[in-house]
């Protein structure tokens, strides 16, 4: 039986774009999805990959990224995110029938709690709490120059006996022009529905439209990445549920909040830049605006919203780290290793 792929991206859509609608933190669920999945996304800060990299996990960000040389790749991601909260992903490339597809499996486990009752007396239990997601990918490209995917995720969340499902698609296309190194693209991500709640009452996925580019400087080693994230929200301030003197509301889309548009603006932008010292190794930084300005502490420094981290390439594997800093209380360290077909056989995909 032979499948119409544009058909599917086109009813994947359809049937999600008007279960969606914008909104920001603090309101909705799974918030999870929005975690960088290996260490050179996070390096960079967060920005959605547009150029072709060894990296097989920028296809989870992006799916128009699945491509035929990346068939038979295995990538293993973790984070030890914050405390005992751990952070990971498993992805996998195949092809069926000469067509490209990713499989991905995520998860974030939240640690062990303890239990109390309703006057906060600890009844003696522990239970623990997690979101986990599976995922299908599908690229494609046409004459080497428009490349378009669509990612179909199932998602699950367990805390303790409250339990959660959704379905979501990530739809993006990309623009690439090999004689200029340059790379445009826009990527809907997590257009979808709770189909069951934790209670009596659905709440919103995390739903993103965002705009990158990235280019490789002609003649200097370096590429440069630059992405607009939440298109289809410019105010991303939020106010203190504690300022009772503003009378703002946390989730007034209308509410100006205390920032100007200048600084609205600045807060969609995560900047990252790549310097490709050789095949084999290259160095990653970013910043991330709008995680600078929700985890600066007034007075403390610590440089919230700056990443960085590296990546060595061998024949047969290679291996990636980075350092995303939160504030003064720390960051995050993530670790990725990408395992290439000839690893594991002779045979070339």
């Amino acid at each position: 039986m032979r499948i119409n792929k544009s058909y599917i991206l086109l009813t994947a859509l359809l049937c999600f774009w008007s279960i969606s609608y914008s909104q920001i933190g603090g309101d909705g669920v799974f918030k999870f999805l929005n975690l960088p999945n290996s260490a050179r996304i996070a390096a960079l800060g967060g920005t959605y990959p547009v150029s072709q990299q060894r990296d097989i996990s920028s296809g989870f960000q992006n799916p128009s990224l699945i491509n035929k040389a990346d068939n038979g790749s295995l990538s293993l991601n973790y984070s030890n995110y914050i405390s005992d909260i751990n952070f990971g992903a498993l992805q996998y490339n195949f092809k069926i029938r000469n067509e490209n597809f990713a499989s991905t499996l995520l998860y974030i486990n939240y640690g062990n709690f303890e239990e109390a009752d309703a006057t906060g007396y600890l009844t003696g239990n522990t239970f623990s709490g997690g979101d986990y997601l599976l995922n299908i990918g599908y690229g494609k490209n046409w004459q080497n120059k428009i490349y378009y995917g669509a990612n179909l995720k199932v998602i699950y969340g367990a805390y303790d006996s409250y339990n959660s499902f959704a379905l979501a698609t990530d739809i993006s296309a990309t623009y690439k022009d090999s004689t200029s190194n340059f790379s445009g693209g826009i990527i809907f991500r997590n257009i979808g529905y709770q189909l069951k709640p934790f209670d009596n009452k659905r709440e919103h996925l995390p739903f993103e439209i965002a705009l990158a580019i990235s280019q490789k400087l002609r003649h200097a080693p370096f590429r440069y990445h630059i992405t607009y994230r939440n298109l289809q929200k410019f105010n991303l301030n939020y106010s203190d549920p504690n300022d009772t003197e503003s009378g703002e509301d946390l989730f007034d889309e209308n509410d100006s909040g205390k920032t100007g548009k200048g600084e609205n603006l600045i807060r969609h932008f995560v900047l990252g830049g790549e310097f490709l010292l050789s095949e084999s190794f290259n160095i990653q930084a970013g910043y991330n605006f709008q995680r600078s300005k929700e985890l600066s502490i007034n007075g403390t420094g610590g440089l919230p919203g700056f990443s960085a981290g590296f990546s060595v390439h061998l024949k047969k594997l290679s291996f990636s780290y980075a350092h995303s800093r939160l504030n003064v209380a720390g960051g995050n360290n993530y670790f990725s290793l990408q395992l290439q077909p000839s690893l594991f056989s002779g045979k070339k995909y």
